[in-house]
């Protein structure tokens, strides 16, 4: 054999305990040990290692990844070598967290799924073979044994072929298949129907062309005359250039800088004289300077004091001063607000490290009182004990009496007591007490530590302290600040009170201002009427012509002249419109005629489409017809000499006294999908039921334990491996001894490499013996799984190869 599963290594995985590495490169492996020895935990991460899945515990349970781990342990570890694998991968490696195994698989995903289906039989597996095969709430056409006879045999291509040609046995059913066919089919009465329509769509838009352009051509007559000559083509490059967006504009702004001219000539009508307004206006200015220049003496030498103490902290402070003293104000009460907050934090800050490195300082004194209490208890502890503990263990297998394996002596001379009790009481006394050290060295490494950890908090805390010199300058700055605080709110009203007289000087001299310049204002805009009658092109003010009347008259001008732009604006875009819906409705004609031409070249087409179509379906069928032929010959040779020959074969081996033999219903039709439907048959002829129902618990076991086997024997060769976890539930001594020698047959003459566990000593013995090595070249490994005195999983493999028989030689 040259493909073999080389050595497996298990580490802290499901009930494997510590770290076991298992040698199997031979053509049998067995693996013995006690329920809960760790087999099926073997077994399992053998499958993970190989093809990244646990399939045979999933079907259990979707959630098992999470127990993956042995109990205790923080991660499991699997490894799996092959040889003979050519360009395979050779070896798989995964490691297992709390998140769930990664790593890497030894077999590819289609060498990996044929190792779970066809390759290994988990103990689980076997009593619920035939029921996971074929599971009672899923069609039988869609089971996993169908699925697995399909690829038996290999019926993907002419099933392919033929529900491929199934359309073509009725022109019906070429609606879903063959859309081009049913297209010529249909398509051909709809063309001349699309033709008649198409002529109807170019009349109609013809006519509307034409109705678009006489249209066009009446808004030309009436509003560019001189262009109507025209060729029809120009009239949208005319359009185009045409614009009366820039007139207009220009209109609009000698619109509305009338309408202001208009507006401030009437404001001023009907007003008091100049002279009283100005009078009146430097009265109230020089009232309002008088009241800031006292508010300034007073209030605002106190904010201007403030402000120069504040500005030692605060650098861009607000000129309280300025016209704005209110804002000033609390602009810097907010500073002062947000500064004394920051100190009083890191005073606050600095009080909480102290306290913390105080309390550090006394946790460290009290942990220093506790390691020296301890170390005291540990020099009490601290003989030999566990030593002495472990001699004395080793020295219990071999009492077998009360004679002294060191003296020779009889214990029973100096006390009444046996000498194993003895022992067994005095080792019980000393792994007492080296728990007891163990347990006190363990509280000391914690309490050392403990006392590091308050070392490096106090040195932290130290380090976090203020200066001395940085904390009264806090102290200090808080103190200042606080006062200034006080200042700046008892001048709240003042500051506001200021505000608003810097409001009312600031008003009082623009009015004064305004008046002052208002004298020139009926000069100046009759200056700017006149300009404005000179750009209209329209006849000048009169002298003694009133400048309200005047403005009056050139408003009415501009309103007809942007009237009458507005208008042919207007019919300058509508004939534009007209012109594009025009050449659209040109365009589409082209279109259609255009359109017909390619009807009539397809009807050509498609007539001599549906010729060469009806000769296809004539011969579709004939070759759909020699396909099923072909294909009912290989279902019944599989099925007669492949399949059923295996198991039957396999069946009597193990159950030779059985009178019913399971066994694959041969498909009663040769058309459809082939299902795999499992009956019995009588030795002498007939049929029974379904093998559930007509095999006994341990026939049924045998039942699908040969199932697995014939499936794995009758498919292409892929992994010759096969895996089984205690095959023999339910089976009696007849059944074992021939279920040894199918083993031994599948191995030597199959060359399978075959792994076996199994759980009972005897067992294990008789087929220890039963596959042992037959020839030079031969060799079995045997495996038996235990665990030490502390837990620990314990593994011990045996190579046995062939010898011969030096007495039979001699």
């Amino acid at each position: 054999m040259n493909t073999r599963i080389s050595s497996l290594t298990v580490r802290d995985f499901r009930s494997i305990r510590g770290n076991v590495t298992i040698p199997m490169d031979a053509p049998i492996v067995l693996i013995h040990g006690k329920n809960g020895a760790g087999k099926t935990s073997l077994l399992s991460s053998m499958e993970l290692a190989l093809t990244g899945q646990i399939s045979s515990l999933d079907r259990m349970d979707a959630n098992l990844r999470r127990h993956l781990v042995h109990k205790g342990a923080d991660e499991a570890y699997v490894s799996v070598s092959t040889r003979g694998m050519g360009s395979a991968a050779a070896a798989g490696e995964f490691r297992i967290n709390g998140v769930g195994p990664k790593g890497n698989p030894a077999l590819t995903p289609q060498l990996a799924r044929h190792y779970s289906e066809r390759c290994y039989l988990a103990q689980s597996t076997l009593s619920r073979l035939l029921e996971i095969y074929q599971p009672k709430d899923v069609a039988a056409g869609t089971s996993p044994l169908t699925r697995f006879v399909k690829e038996l045999l290999g019926l993907d291509a002419l099933d392919a072929l033929i529900d491929g040609l199934h359309d073509a046995g009725d022109v019906r059913r070429l609606r879903g298949g063959a859309n081009l066919y049913w297209e010529v089919r249909e398509r051909l009465p709809n063309v001349q129907a699309e033709l008649d329509k198409l002529a109807r769509d170019v009349s109609a838009t013809d006519e509307q062309a034409t109705g678009l352009l006489s249209r066009a051509e009446e808004l030309f007559k009436l509003h560019w005359p001189d262009q109507a000559a025209l060729p029809i083509t120009d009239w949208p490059q005319f359009l185009a250039q045409l614009s009366y967006d820039a007139d207009l504009q220009r209109w609009a702004q000698s619109r509305h800088e009338i309408v202001a001219l208009l507006g401030q000539w009437r404001s001023s009508e009907g007003s008091p004289t100049t002279q009283e307004l100005r009078e009146t206006a430097e009265s109230a200015a020089t009232d309002a300077d008088e009241a800031l220049q006292a508010w300034l003496h007073k209030t605002g030498k106190q904010l201007s004091d403030a402000f120069e103490v504040l500005a030692i902290y605060f650098s861009d402070l607000p000129s309280p001063l300025a016209n704005r003293p209110e804002y000033a104000r609390i602009t810097a009460r907010n500073a002062v607000d947000a500064e004394v907050r920051r100190c009083e934090q890191a005073l606050a800050q600095n009080a909480a490290v102290r306290k913390g490195a105080a309390d550090a300082e006394v946790d460290q004194r009290g942990l220093q009182e506790r390691l020296k209490r301890l170390d005291e208890q540990i020099a009490q502890h601290s003989l030999q004990a566990g030593q002495l503990a472990q001699a004395l263990s080793a020295l219990l297998p071999h009492v077998h009496s009360n004679d002294c394996p060191v003296c020779n002596r009889n214990f029973a001379e100096v006390s009444d007591t046996p000498l194993v009790g003895h022992l067994a009481a005095n080792v019980s006394s000393l792994t007492e007490a080296a728990g007891k050290l163990a347990a006190l060295s363990k509280e000391r490494s914690d309490t050392v530590a403990a006392i590091a950890a308050r070392e490096l908090e106090q040195s932290s805390a130290l380090a976090r302290l203020l200066a001395a010199e940085s904390r009264h300058e806090l102290e200090s700055r808080v103190v200042k600040l606080t006062d200034q605080l006080s200042v700046l709110d008892k001048l709240a009203s003042e500051a506001v009170r200021g505000e608003t007289l810097f409001e009312d000087a600031t008003n009082s001299a623009q009015g004064l201002a305004a008046l002052r310049a208002n004298d020139q204002r009926a000069v100046s805009l009759r200056s700017i009427a006149d300009r404005v009658a000179a750009q209209l092109a329209v006849e000048p003010i009169g002298v003694n012509e009133s400048l309200s009347g005047a403005l009056e008259r050139l408003h009415a001008h501009v309103i007809k002249t942007e009237s009458e732009l507005g208008a042919k604006e207007a019919a300058r875009q509508h004939a534009e419109a007209m012109m594009r819906e025009y050449q659209l409705r040109r365009r589409a004609i082209e279109d259609i005629t255009e359109r017909r031409t390619e009807l009539s070249t397809e009807m050509t087409g498609l007539t001599q489409r549906k010729v060469a179509g009806d000769r296809a379906i004539e011969q579709a069928k004939e070759l759909t017809r020699i396909a099923q032929v072909e294909r009912n010959d290989i279902v019944r040779r599989v099925f007669n000499h492949s399949l059923n020959a295996a198991w039957k074969d396999l069946f009597v081996r193990l159950a030779p006294d059985e009178p019913f033999v399971p066994a694959f219903a041969l498909p009663e039709s040769s058309k459809g999908a082939v299902e795999a439907v499992l009956e019995t048959l009588h030795r002498d002829g007939g049929k029974g039921g379904n093998p559930r129902a007509m095999l006994s618990a341990g026939n049924l076991n045998t039942a699908a334990l040969t199932l697995f086997l014939a499936l794995h024997l009758s498919a292409k060769l892929q992994l010759p491996w096969l895996i089984i976890d205690d095959p023999v539930q339910s089976m009696d001594e007849v059944h074992i001894s021939q279920f040894a020698a199918l083993l031994r047959t599948v191995a030597k003459q199959h060359d399978r490499q075959v792994i076996i566990a199994v759980h009972e000593k005897p067992l294990f013995d008789y087929l220890s013996l039963e596959l042992s090595p037959a020839f030079e070249g031969d060799s079995l490994v045997t495996i038996e799984l235990g665990r030490t005195a502390n837990g620990d999983t314990l593994a011990i493999p045996k190579v046995i190869t062939w010898e011969p028989d030096k007495a039979l030689a001699a």
